[in-house]
């Protein structure tokens, strides 16, 4: 596990002045009320790390100004790029739980065998999902649900299944 968290992807430039659209993964989320600096990964892989000196909500999207982006072309250039924030910086978990993004990239195991990789998690307003990728390239949906996943071991990169009763082909 990395020390950081991706919170959140920059959409584009908002005005004149340098501000950003920002789409976080987690609707609900205030994160970026919580902390003084992000770390931006442009789509290059350059890491920036900016501080963040306003961030409101507008609608589906946080409007973001960072200190030194100060025009729209400087916003523009921000496109793309990936928002992530120190864990540290993040209030702490409570037991049992995780942060959804960690089990991208988790090997997904039932009692008879390997069901695939974690390529995407979706965040839905009654239950989360993840989307597996298998072998043959085919994705299915696993609903997060206690009767579907005996055990998530965040550390280990693995969920187990209690059953393949819980994947939507």
């Amino acid at each position: 596990m990395t020390s950081t968290l991706e919170i959140a992807r920059v959409l584009g430039a908002h005005g004149l002045a340098g501000a950003v659209k920002v789409k976080l993964h987690f609707a609900e989320s205030d994160a970026l009320t919580k902390v003084s600096e992000v770390d931006l990964v442009l789509p290059s892989g350059e890491r920036r790390t900016l501080a963040v000196a306003s961030a409101r909500r507008a609608g589906d999207v946080w409007l973001v100004s960072f200190a030194g982006v100060d025009d729209r072309d400087a916003a523009a250039a921000l496109r793309g790029a990936r928002v992530e924030v120190q864990r540290s910086a993040l209030p702490a978990l409570e037991p049992d739980t995780v942060y959804l993004v960690d089990l991208v990239g988790a090997d997904v195991v039932a009692p008879d065998g390997v069901v695939g990789r974690v390529v995407e998690v979706w965040v839905n307003p009654s239950v989360d999902s993840v989307v597996i990728e298998q072998a043959n390239g085919k994705r299915v949906e696993l609903v997060l649900l206690p009767e579907y996943v005996a055990r998530i071991d965040v550390e280990g990169r693995r969920i187990e299944l209690s059953s393949r009763d819980g994947l939507i082909e």
